[in-house]
């Protein structure tokens, strides 16, 4: 039986690329400043979800780069690019189907909040469709409230970054009476106490729990997706993930188990 020598040695040389580019694949990983959960100064980010996301991708077999751009910005580029991630996003039944979903990475809660010396007094969700409520554009809370029946431009309007949202409770003009934060974020958005005070938590929204998850794109390999979420469950499994959301607690206020 006559073996061609060149072609076995093409093969395996064919093989040995093949397996070189798989192993120097670059994941484009997106985010956004969201303090204390990812925050961005001048070149660096930081923050519990950039700690946990970090330790999940250096043990892993991908190189990496992490970029911070408005929400809206990175959730759209991340629903359609691919050998990309996203984190922290909220994963709700309407976002199920669209991404790729890596893990958890914390909970917290979220709230309407009003300036401090507005009389709005709310029992239910539907109370406050009376009122005009701000979100973030594409933010889980912008999806949310539209699945609850909020309809844009009329009781729900979307903006591009938070320090708008909150500027808007302050002008008259723009008739806005409520703005829809997680609880942790307006008192590091605000970063101190007395600026904080300006505003009020007037609903806790009980039925609707912020899961911050790491997740990739539809068209992601999967054999990406599949190494990532190995990786971030063997971490939670061997403590690394609860030590690095125990050692922010200090800082923050509203997250659950």
């Amino acid at each position: 039986m006559h073996i061609n020598r060149n072609l076995i040695n093409n093969l395996i040389i064919c093989v040995m690329i093949f397996s070189a580019n798989i192993q120097a694949k670059e994941l484009t990983i997106l985010t956004e400043h969201l303090a204390p959960f990812q925050i961005v100064d001048k070149n660096e980010i930081s923050g519990i979800s950039t700690e946990i996301v970090e330790a999940t991708l250096k043990n892993s077999s991908f190189d990496y780069n992490i970029e911070a751009y408005p929400w809206s910005l990175s959730y759209n580029r991340a629903l359609h690019e691919e050998d990309t991630c996203i984190y922290s996003i909220g994963r709700i039944p309407e976002r199920e189907l669209l991404f790729n979903w890596v893990g958890q990475i914390i909970s917290s809660t979220v709230s309407m909040y009003s300036l401090a010396s507005s009389t709005i007094k709310i029992s239910t969700l539907n109370d406050a469709k009376k009122y005009k409520t701000a979100v973030i554009r594409d933010d889980v809370t912008h999806h949310f409230l539209l699945s609850k029946g909020f309809i844009e431009n009329k009781n729900l309007y979307v903006m591009d970054n938070y320090d708008s949202l909150l500027q808007l409770l302050e002008k008259p003009s723009r008739n806005i009476d409520l703005v829809v934060l997680n609880d942790d974020l307006i008192l590091h958005r605000v970063k101190s106490t007395e600026a904080a005070s300006k505003y009020k938590s007037v609903y806790s929204v009980q039925d609707f729990t912020l899961d911050f998850h790491f997740a990739c794109s539809i068209t992601t390999e999967q054999h990406v997706v599949a190494e990532l979420k190995k990786i971030m469950k063997k971490l939670e499994q061997e403590g690394i993930l609860p030590a690095i959301r125990k050692k922010w607690t200090p800082i923050m206020f509203n997250t659950l188990d």
